[in-house]
């Protein structure tokens, strides 16, 4: 029993290179996007913590760590010393406008878990916001919302769930950035510290810095606002080139193709499409090959009907030569040559005066 083939569905080879070339066309731009995304992310990450780190370090090194530590021993809220420390953090982030959140801090030795606040960067009661002051606290410090109404007291715990993490509490020996982002009704957050040092060269405190990371999401956003239309508009003239250059590679095969159904049919009246370009490639040669062919089997067809025809001859020649025999070697045949025979021996024994 002979195993019927599976029927197969058409696809054309012009769609086939479209479809191709087209998805790999957008693999390759969808990778080179997601690079180059990642790419600016990360520098923009990267440049934002170099901020948030040189911000940190100018605040730390322009606070005299004595002072700092009597404050906090000695000193209240408001006090001369705590708004000597507040004027000066207020300085360094009016002059570094994405640094939302400036504080000191310090840490107490049975209390490894937490911080104590200090000094905060945020305009005292009864003060005034300078011409600066007033402009940032009318914008969003690049994405967040600056607290214009609280202001942590000196004393008060610092906390994780208030953003204390290991990394600031590094900050207390080192300079030190937390790269993980803390999000809370304000905005989205990175933190870093840097130690305050005293006359001995002892850490008393930290510098703390907020800044907001909405910078970084904006700049992501933006890259792929401008990027993607402008891949997807490279994407379609690439699928339209594509399909432009399938069309002309396909063309003469689809034209071979139409010629060999003829001929398969017995119709060698069609003409085997030629390349008209200059430079010949394997279409071309297969072209010319096809057309050699082409010639060689209406010569070897004409031929071979030239040869049935004779064939033909031979065999109806035969037939006739085979009926004749088959009459001569009947019986009947045989009889009615004996009766001509006697026929003609009577009649020549007949004398002649009985002939008439």
């Amino acid at each position: 029993m002979t195993a019927v083939a599976p029927k197969s569905r058409f696809l054309s080879l012009r769609w086939r290179l479209l479809a191709i070339f087209t998805l790999l066309f957008l693999i390759v731009l969808t990778g080179v996007f997601v690079w180059f995304l990642n790419y600016a992310t990360d520098n923009a990450q990267t440049d934002l913590e170099a901020d948030l780190m040189a911000i940190a370090k100018t605040a730390a090194a322009g606070i005299d760590g004595d002072e700092h530590s009597a404050l906090y021993t000695q000193g209240q809220i408001d006090d001369p010393t705590y708004l000597k420390i507040n004027a000066y953090l207020r300085e360094v982030k009016t002059t570094n406008p994405k640094a939302s959140g400036i504080y000191t801090f310090v840490q107490l030795p049975n209390e490894p878990e937490q911080a104590r606040f200090v000094v905060s960067a945020a305009i005292p009661p009864g003060q005034s916001a300078t011409p600066r002051e007033q402009e940032l606290l009318t914008e969003s410090a690049y994405g967040c919302t600056i607290n214009r109404d609280t202001r942590p007291l000196m004393n008060a715990n610092f906390t994780a769930a208030g953003g204390f993490s290991s990394a600031m509490a590094r900050g207390l020996r080192e300079p030190s950035i937390d790269p993980n982002p803390s999000t809370d009704q304000w905005g989205q957050w990175i933190a870093g510290a840097a130690p305050i040092f005293n006359a001995k060269g002892e850490t008393v405190g930290a510098v703390g810095v907020d800044m907001c990371v909405a910078e970084v999401t904006a700049v992501r956003n933006r890259i792929s606002q401008t990027l993607i239309p402008g891949f997807l508009i490279v994407t379609v003239l690439l699928a339209i080139a594509i399909y432009l250059i399938a069309h002309r590679l396909t063309k003469p095969i689809i034209g071979l193709t139409a010629v060999a159904k003829q001929i398969s049919n017995g119709d060698y009246s069609s003409e085997v499409p030629e390349s008209s370009s200059r430079l010949r490639d394997e279409v071309a040669t297969l072209a010319s090959v096809f057309a050699m062919m082409v010639d060689k089997v209406r010569e070897r067809e004409h031929k071979l009907r030239q040869q049935v025809a004779e064939l033909q001859i031979i065999v109806d020649e035969g037939k006739r030569k085979q009926q004749v025999d088959e009459i001569v070697d009947s019986e009947f045949f045989r009889n009615l040559q004996e009766k001509a025979r006697e026929a003609r021996q009577r009649r020549d024994r007949r004398p002649p005066d009985q002939t008439s």
